[in-house]
C-alpha cells in the first residue's frame, strides 16, 4: 500500500466489486444447477405419475364394484353391483351351472317318480338359491383383492408425489440457503469498503490536524524568535554569549537577513 493509500477508498471499493463479483458469479451458477436439478424431479414424478394413474384407475373402479357388490354403497350400489353382475363372465357360468343342475334334479326326481312332488320343487329352490349365493359370493370375493391393490396403488402415487415435493422443497431450501449466503457476503464486502471509506476519512482528518499541529508549532517558533530580537534588538546584539566577546550586530537579528 502506497501512502496515498491512506487517503482512497479506491482499492477497497475494487476489492469489493471484485468479491460481489465472484460471489454472484459462482451463485448463478448454483442456482442454474439447482433448477436442472428441479427439472429432473419433476420429471421423474411425472413418470411416476403416468405409472400409477392408470393403476389408480383401474383398482379404484374393482374397489367400487366390491364397494357395491357387499352393499357398503348403500342401494343405489347394490343395482349397479347387480347390472355388473349380470353381464360378468361369472353370471354365465351361473345361468349354466343353472339350467344343468335343474335338469338333474328332474331326472332324479323322474326316476324316482316324484318329479310333481313337493320334495322336488324344495330341492329345486334349495338348488338355486344355493348356487345362486355361492356364484354371488365368488364374484365377490374376486373383487375383494382389488380393495387391497387400490390401497397400495394410491399409497404408491402418494409416496411418489411426497418424494417428488420433498424433493423440490430440499432443492428450493438449498438455493435459498445459497442465496443468503451470497447476499450476506455482499453485505459484508460493500460494508468492509464502507468502513475503509470512514478510515479513509479518519485518516484525511488525521493529516489535516497533522499539518495544522505543525504550523502552529512554526508560528509559535517565530514568536519566540521575534521576542529574542525584540529582547535583544535595538543597535544590536551579540551572536553568542557576551561572556566570549560575540560580535555586535546593527539594526536587529532581522536586518541580517536584508
Amino acid at each position: 500500500m502506497g501512502l496515498f493509500d491512506l487517503f482512497s477508498n479506491d482499492t477497497a471499493e475494487e476489492a469489493a466489486r471484485q468479491r460481489n463479483q465472484g460471489l454472484q458469479q459462482g451463485y448463478d451458477a448454483l442456482s442454474s444447477s439447482y433448477g436442472q436439478g428441479r427439472n429432473a424431479i419433476t420429471a421423474g414424478y411425472g413418470q411416476a405419475t403416468n405409472l400409477y394413474n392408470p393403476l389408480i384407475a383401474s383398482t379404484g373402479a374393482g374397489a367400487t364394484a366390491y364397494g357395491n357388490a357387499s352393499g357398503a354403497n348403500g342401494v343405489s350400489g347394490l343395482k349397479d353391483a347387480m347390472d355388473t353382475f349380470h353381464n360378468s363372465g361369472q353370471y354365465g357360468n351361473f345361468g349354466f351351472a343353472l339350467t344343468n343342475g335343474l335338469q338333474a334334479l328332474d331326472r332324479t326326481h323322474a326316476a324316482a317318480g316324484n318329479l310333481a312332488s313337493g320334495n322336488a320343487d324344495a330341492d329345486t329352490l334349495k338348488y338355486a338359491t344355493g348356487l345362486a349365493d355361492s356364484t354371488y359370493n365368488s364374484y365377490l370375493a374376486g373383487l375383494q383383492p382389488y380393495l387391497g391393490a387400490n390401497a397400495n396403488a394410491v399409497a404408491g402415487g402418494a409416496n411418489a408425489a411426497t418424494g417428488g415435493a420433498n424433493a423440490l422443497n430440499a432443492s428450493f431450501q438449498g438455493q435459498g440457503a445459497a442465496a443468503n449466503a451470497n447476499y450476506t457476503g455482499q453485505g459484508a464486502s460493500n460494508a468492509a469498503a464502507t468502513m475503509n471509506n470512514y478510515n479513509v476519512g479518519q485518516n484525511q482528518l488525521g493529516a489535516l490536524l497533522g499539518v495544522g499541529s505543525l504550523a502552529l508549532g512554526g508560528v509559535g517558533g517565530v514568536g519566540g524568535l521575534g521576542g529574542l530580537t525584540g529582547g535583544f534588538g535595538g543597535n544590536g546584539f551579540s551572536l553568542g554569549p557576551t561572556s566570549v566577546g560575540g560580535a555586535p550586530v546593527s539594526g536587529g537579528l532581522f536586518s541580517m537577513f536584508k
